[in-house]
């Protein structure tokens, strides 16, 4: 099956040339690379090699769930991947990911907290997948909170809801209706593959700290508080309208955190 795989970057100069030279080889010559630039305002477009992956530029930031969604529109693969633009995440493992769909998954999250019971160079200790410098300890407990109340809404049992590596088999994805404008597609995306009855797995993966920048997400004011309430407001907005099958009325869409 051919692989596409999206990254969606904003403003990561000093990652996302080292990544999408990684992820290249990585995939081979006869997979697909999408990078969407979603506005940055620094160097990230020069370090961009065009020659190595399809190139799409929104001119002003739009959320990183717009450019989500404007990859996955010009993909051709039978299965989508992603990466974050951020460096974190080992592009090597990708083919994890890759592996659980062509062995029958729908939807492969690529989890940094879960055992890892077959691999003996970390003896299947989560902590050493990760440090406190990539997964900050107030960010790991957000994440396991809302992660257990989609587990708790929509009878999944994912272990890390707001995974950046993962992969779909493409089918499954473009019948998804996604409409989340930012950092919450995430959260989307595991609670319509829920509702779509998708086979979900999960392989461990592991979480690097950033070697530039910082996070375009938690620098903004308030981020942590504005990125809780647009993923609270999704859950509920996915037990008010999408469990009965029904689209979000648009007067509801820009209510909180939006």
């Amino acid at each position: 099956m051919k692989l596409s795989v999206i990254i969606a970057v904003f403003n990561e100069a000093g990652n996302i040339g080292p990544l999408t030279k990684a992820v290249r080889q990585v995939i081979g010559e006869e997979n697909e690379l999408i990078v969407v630039d979603d506005g940055s305002t620094d160097k990230t477009m020069e370090e961009i090699d065009p020659n190595i992956c399809t190139v799409i530029r929104h001119s002003v930031n739009k959320g990183k769930g717009e450019a989500v969604q404007t990859g996955i529109r010009a993909t051709n693969g039978d299965m989508i991947a992603f990466i974050d633009g951020d460096g974190q995440d080992d592009p090597r493992e990708i083919l994890k990911i890759v592996e659980a769909v062509e062995k029958g998954a729908d939807f492969a999250i690529g989890s940094r907290f879960i055992l890892d019971k077959n691999t003996n160079g970390d003896n299947g200790n989560t902590q050493e997948r990760f440090s406190s410098e990539a997964v900050r300890p107030v960010n790991e407990l957000g994440n396991k909170g809302l992660t257990g109340l989609i587990n708790f809404c929509f009878g999944t049992q994912v272990t890390d809801s707001q995974a950046s590596l993962k992969c779909f088999r493409a089918s499954k994805l473009k019948a998804m209706k996604l409409e989340s404008s930012r950092y919450q597609i995430e959260t989307e995306m595991v609670i319509r593959a829920a509702l779509s009855q998708l086979i979900i797995v999960e392989v461990p993966v592991h979480r690097y700290p950033r070697v530039h920048g910082k996070s375009n997400l938690y620098e903004i004011p308030m981020g942590r508080l504005r990125f809780a309430i647009r993923t609270l407001w999704t859950i509920a907005k996915a037990n008010l309208f999408w469990r009965l099958g029904a689209t979000t009325p648009a007067f509801s869409k820009k209510l909180p955190g939006n």
